[in-house]
């Protein structure tokens, strides 16, 4: 992946800025919550952004693509890429460096705390 905070770097240029409005945005974050509880495996920093691996299946990068799709067309400033390594399906996220808070805020529905959050708690006695 192209180092997105060197000089000359088209990302640079694009402004720091999402176009979804409140509504979709809080869309988007739930729907990238839902596939994180279903198929991410680890997520890490990178000194760009994040790296996210996923379960390697069709669904799973069919879904992932269409994310690249989505946030192509509302943050311009950020640069994804999906591959396929050993672990897994991997996909690195990069943007320069004023929007790592972007990046962490768009991508926190992809940490522990907000997966395990989003697992359905059942009650013994009342869900028999």
């Amino acid at each position: 992946m192209p180092d997105p905070t060197t000089p000359n770097h088209p990302m640079l240029d694009a402004p720091i800025a999402c176009t979804l409005t409140p509504g979709q945005y809080a869309d988007r974050t739930g729907d990238l919550a839902s596939l994180a509880a279903r198929a991410l495996r680890t997520r890490k920093p990178t000194a760009a952004g994040e790296r996210l691996v996923f379960t390697d299946t069709p669904q799973i990068e069919r879904e992932l693509r269409a994310v690249i799709a989505a946030e192509a067309s509302c943050c311009s400033f950020l640069r994804m890429d999906l591959q396929r390594s050993g672990d897994g399906l991997v996909l690195d996220v990069a943007g320069p460096q004023d929007a790592r808070p972007v990046i962490a805020e768009l991508f926190a529905a992809f940490n522990g705390a907000t997966r395990a959050s989003t697992l359905v708690h059942r009650h013994p006695k009342r869900d028999r």
